[in-house]
């Protein structure tokens, strides 16, 4: 019965309700006439409680003053504040684009203030692993030292003292064999261009004798024709001579300077190292949330020791193969071991063509002296260069980089186009990091798809 009761009353309402619709005319809307539909009887059960006045306002589309309250939406906030940043963020890379010349400068200035801290991060860089090591093997488990704090000093006052003495030693002993061994090619030189001048008519001769369509006449007028150039341009770099002796001056001793505060960096670096590594990973975990904050600082490890090893491992490397160079220089009994030991020693911290880069200056020395030295230099860089790429390059390095060839070479080829002899060095760990990280994502995708590619 009350159910009865209850789906007629509310029919009664919606009948009283349409009733009294003629009463309160309404003007049709802008948009069409007044649309009025019947409720079912779901919808009457639900707005049983709504009164007879509000039924007939709801069914004469009447405004109530809640109808224009604002009411907080997230989504549409999400949206606003994502067009906002995109918004700023063009208009940030279209004030760029109109002033990059300047921009440009003002970076320039900026990465020279900040060179000595460049400088001292990565001196800190490649000497921690040095500093670790003495740390942990010499004054933690050889003389059993339990404050960290006094393990970390001596650990940095030991590596410094190590590298400094190892510095000196190649200032005073063996940088003065190199400029004896440059001053002494140069004396090389200026007697085979005497020679080749005193003998200038039978050389003369000699060149008629095997080309005689070649016109020697043509070369000697054009090197007449050049000589008052070339008397002009010595003049002029003689007046310039001074000048740029100052300007040298000066940029020795900035150089000195930066290089002197880029040390006391790397040890204030290396002195705190654990501060400056929990600031980050504080910084990392309070912008990221846990789970990406903890693959991010991982990732960030990973493509550290990636670096670190290369580097350290390469030099390593290198100064082996630069002390077997000068031993078998002194065995060969050939000219200018130590210079050529030391161009080969720093050109092999380039991979695959190291070795051979630095061979070109010996080739080219020992052909102006005694070509069959330089036949002979050629080949014993070649046995030097398959005994480095086979067994003391893996012994070292092993698969510190973990490129194939191909992209080791792309590294060198990029790095050396764009930095120089620097490049063609850092190209190669710096692909290494790139293709770690392009690895690491690509399979996190496919893991995501549940892909596997074999």
């Amino acid at each position: 019965m009350k159910k009865g009761k209850s789906k007629f009353h509310v029919k009664e309402k919606v009948i009283l309700a349409k009733n009294k619709l003629p009463v309160k005319k309404k003007q049709p809307l802008e948009y069409g006439p007044i649309e009025i539909r019947m409720l079912s009887e779901e919808d009457a059960t639900l707005e049983d409680a709504t009164s007879e006045h509000e039924l007939i306002d709801e069914l004469n589309g009447s405004e109530k003053e809640n109808d224009y309250r604002f009411e907080s939406n997230r989504n549409y906030f999400t949206i606003s504040v994502y067009a906002l940043a995109t918004i700023a963020a063009a208009a940030v890379i279209i004030c760029l684009l109109m002033k990059f010349g300047e921009i440009k400068l003002w970076l320039k200035g900026f990465l020279r203030v900040l060179s000595p801290f460049i400088g001292g991060f990565f001196i800190a860089f490649i000497l921690n692993p040095l500093v670790d090591w003495v740390e942990d093997r010499l004054f933690h488990q050889a003389f059993k030292i339990q404050a960290p704090k006094v393990r970390v000093g001596l650990a940095i006052l030991t590596s410094y003292l190590l590298v400094m003495g190892l510095l000196i030693v190649g200032l005073v002993f063996v940088i003065p064999q190199i400029t004896d061994s440059i001053v002494s090619i140069g004396g090389d030189v200026t007697n085979a261009l005497t020679r080749i001048y005193e003998n200038w008519d039978s050389y003369e001769a000699m060149i008629r004798e095997h080309f005689p369509d070649l016109d020697l006449a043509y070369f000697e007028k054009k090197l007449e024709e050049m000589w008052p150039t070339l008397l002009a341009g010595l003049t002029n770099l003689t007046k310039g001579v001074v000048p740029k002796l100052l300007g040298m001056t000066v940029s020795l001793a900035k150089t000195a300077i930066n290089s002197l505060l880029a040390i006391a960096i790397s040890i204030y670096m290396l002195a705190d190292k654990r501060k400056l590594k929990r600031m980050g990973t504080q910084g990392i975990y309070a912008i990221m949330p846990t789970a990406k904050a903890k693959v991010f600082c991982n990732t960030t490890k990973e493509c550290s020791a990636i670096f670190s090893n290369f580097v350290s491992g390469k030099a390593l490397d290198s100064l082996i193969i630069g002390i077997i160079c000068f031993v078998a220089l002194k065995i060969l009994k050939l000219d200018y071991p130590l210079l050529i030991s030391v161009i080969v020693g720093i050109t092999n911290m380039i991979p695959y063509f190291g070795p051979f880069i630095g061979a070109i200056p010996g080739i080219l020395l020992y052909l102006c002296i005694r070509p069959l030295d330089a036949l002979v230099f050629g080949i014993m860089i070649l046995i030097l260069q398959q005994f480095d790429g086979w067994i003391l390059g893996p012994k070292i390095l092993g698969d510190s980089t973990g490129l194939s060839p191909l992209w080791v070479i792309f590294g060198i080829t990029v790095g050396g186009a764009y930095g120089g002899v620097i490049g063609m060095f850092l190209g190669v760990p710096l692909v290494a990091v790139v293709a770690y990280l392009l690895n690491k994502l690509v399979s996190s995708i496919l893991h995501k798809k549940r892909i596997e590619i074999l």
